[in-house]
C-alpha cells in the first residue's frame, strides 16, 4: 500500500469568487465574407458563469494535456491561481481584469496567458454545451499514429504518407481540442481571443476567420470525423475601460462534413484516455497517466486516498500543497498590534486546523474505479460506463467539480480529522 505524500508547506491565496461573461453567436457566412462587418455586435444569447476556480481548473486541465513531463507537473498545477488569480475582477458580475494587468503583462507573457485562459473559457463554454471530455489534437494524434503502427505493420507506409501530409499543415494551423459529449458525440474546437489594452477594439472577425480555416483544415484529418466545430474567443477588458464593446466569449458553429483522402483513425475511447490521463499526471501519477493515454495494460499499484464528499458522491484526492486560510493571514499580518497577544499562541502552539487550508486535486471515485479497469484488465472501453453530471452541488465546497468527474478545491486541516481512507489500483 502507498499513501500520497504532502508537498512542501507553501501560503497561497485561494482562488475565491464568481463572475459571468456574455455569450455572443456570430454568423459563420459574414465571418468568412472578406467585406463581412461583425458590428455593431449581437446581443448576448447567454451568459456564463465563471467561478474562479473552475477557470483555474480549466486552465489547468488544457494546460496538462499539453505534456506528460512529470518535472512540470507541480509548476503546472500552481501557477495559474498562485500567480494570475489577482488579474481577474471576482465581485459576481462582468468578469474583468484588474486596473493595469495589460500593461503587466506586455511582454511575450502577455501571449502565453492570453493562450491559457482562452483554452480555459473555451473548455467551459463547451463544457456548458454539453461536452465533458477533451483531449488536445496534436497529442491524440500523436498517439493514434503510434496505435495504429503498433496494430497494424503493414500500416507503416500510410502512416508516414499521414505524418507527411500533417507536417505540410504549420502547427497554428491546426485545431487546440477534440472533444466528447456524453453520447460519444465528438467536435473540434479552437480557442482566440485577447486581453485588450483599454480603448482599443477586439479583432474578433480576424481571430475567428482564422480560426475556421483551422478547423476546416483540420477536420478532414481525423477518423471519426467530428460532427460538430466551435471557433470560440475570450475577449477581456479592464475594470475602467470605457470600451462600447465588453468582456466576452464569440463563438461561431459552422457545419458540415469535409472529405479528407487520408484519416488518422483513433480508437473510441481514445479523447476519454487522454482527457483523464492528462488529471492523472496532476495528480502526481505520471506512470499510470501514461499507461492510460496510450492503452497500455499494467499490474497497477495500490494506492490509499482520501475522500471528500461533494453534493451526493464521493471523491477521491491527493493533496497538492498548504497554506494559511486567507481570512487568518488578514487577521494576523494586516493587523499587527491589534492581535499582538495571539503572538505566542502561534509561535508555541502553531495555526489552528480551522487556518490551515490544503489544496486538493482529485476524481469521482466511480471514476477512478473505471480508470482503474482500463489499466488492469483488457476490459472492452470501460470509461464509457463514467457518466458525466453537469448539475453537482458544490455550495459547502470551496472549489469546482467538472462534468468528467475531476475536481480541485481547498479543505481546512479541521475537515479531515475523521477522513475516509479507500484503496485504489493505478
Amino acid at each position: 500500500m502507498i499513501l500520497p505524500s504532502l508537498t512542501p508547506f507553501t501560503l497561497s491565496v485561494a482562488p475565491a469568487g464568481q463572475a459571468t461573461l456574455p455569450v455572443i453567436e456570430l454568423d459563420r457566412r459574414v465571418i468568412r465574407t472578406r467585406y463581412g462587418r461583425v458590428r455593431p455586435l449581437p446581443a448576448a444569447k447567454r451568459q456564463l458563469r465563471v467561478s474562479a476556480w473552475s477557470l483555474y481548473q480549466a486552465a489547468k486541465k488544457a494546460e496538462l494535456t499539453r505534456s506528460f513531463d512529470g518535472a512540470h507537473v507541480d509548476h503546472l498545477a500552481a501557477c495559474f491561481a498562485a500567480e494570475h488569480h489577482a488579474m481577474f475582477r471576482w465581485n459576481g458580475g462582468e468578469l474583468r481584469l484588474a486596473a493595469g494587468t495589460t500593461d503587466h503583462y506586455e511582454t511575450a507573457a502577455h501571449s502565453s496567458r492570453s493562450r491559457l485562459i482562452g483554452e480555459g473559457m473555451l473548455l467551459l463554454a463547451m463544457q456548458a454545451q454539453g461536452y465533458a471530455f477533451w483531449d488536445r489534437f496534436d497529442v491524440l494524434v500523436k498517439r493514434a499514429l503510434r496505435n495504429q503502427i503498433v496494430q497494424h505493420p503493414e500500416s507503416v507506409k500510410r502512416a508516414q504518407a499521414i505524418r507527411n501530409k500533417l507536417a505540410k499543415r504549420k502547427l497554428d494551423k491546426r485545431s487546440d481540442f477534440v472533444i466528447e459529449n456524453a453520447k460519444s458525440e465528438t467536435a473540434l474546437a479552437e480557442a482566440k481571443g485577447s486581453l485588450l489594452s483599454p480603448g482599443t477594439s477586439s479583432t474578433i472577425k480576424a481571430d475567428l476567420s482564422d480560426a475556421l480555416k483551422q478547423l476546416a483544415a483540420t477536420k478532414p484529418l481525423i477518423s471519426p470525423q467530428p460532427s460538430k466545430t466551435f471557433a470560440v474567443g475570450t475577449y477581456l477588458r479592464e475594470v475602467d475601460d470605457p470600451h462600447e464593446d465588453t468582456s466576452l466569449i464569440a463563438f461561431v458553429d459552422p457545419e458540415g462534413r469535409e472529405d479528407g483522402d487520408l484519416t488518422v483513425e483513433f480508437p473510441r475511447d481514445w479523447i476519454r484516455r487522454g482527457n483523464y490521463a492528462a488529471w492523472l499526471l496532476g495528480m502526481g501519477f505520471p506512470e499510470a497517466a501514461a499507461a492510460l493515454r496510450t492503452g497500455a495494460i499494467r499490474d497497477g499499484v495500490t494506492l490509499s486516498l482520501p475522500i471528500k464528499r461533494v453534493g451526493p458522491r464521493d471523491y477521491a484526492y491527493v493533496v497538492t500543497g498548504a497554506g494559511l486560510n486567507p481570512r487568518y493571514q488578514r487577521r494576523f499580518m494586516r493587523d499587527f498590534r491589534h492581535h499582538w497577544p495571539h503572538w505566542p499562541e502561534w509561535f508555541f502552539f502553531g495555526p489552528g486546523r480551522d487556518a490551515l487550508e490544503m489544496t486538493i486535486v482529485g476524481l469521482r471515485v466511480d471514476v477512478i474505479e473505471a480508470i482503474s479497469r482500463a489499466l488492469t484488465t483488457p476490459e472492452e472501453a470501460p470509461l464509457f460506463a463514467i457518466e458525466p453530471l453537469f448539475e453537482v452541488e458544490t455550495a459547502q465546497f470551496d472549489g469546482s467539480v467538472m462534468p468528467d468527474g475531476s475536481m480541485c478545491g481547498t479543505v481546512t486541516a479541521d475537515n479531515i480529522r475523521e477522513t475516509e481512507f479507500r484503496e485504489f489500483t493505478l
